[in-house]
């Protein structure tokens, strides 16, 4: 399970497309595809090197008007579901 001290980072075979301010990525090995808003966007530009998911919310509570702990639930949530879809690294 992942959690507020995990550092996480993207898949390098995963391959994306910006369409109008939202990321489109495509699992060319699982046929899969993901669209992704302006705030899981912005994740993902963030994840594009390792980075502790605190260090994440912290960049997030810079940007959008949110509070901490309600920043950490949904990025966790987030990340939970790109994990479970196995297109990012978690360590």
């Amino acid at each position: 399970m992942i959690n507020i001290n995990n550092v996480v980072s993207r898949r390098n075979d995963i391959d994306t497309t910006d369409l109008n301010g939202e990321i489109v990525m495509m699992d060319l090995e699982k046929g899969r595809y993901f669209s992704l808003n302006g705030v899981g966007s912005r994740i993902w530009e963030i994840i594009e090197e390792p980075i502790g998911i605190n260090k994440i919310v912290d960049y997030l509570l810079e940007e959008y008007d949110v509070s901490r702990n309600e920043c950490e639930e949904n990025v966790l949530e987030f990340l939970g579901k790109l994990d479970d879809a196995n297109i990012i690294c978690v360590d």
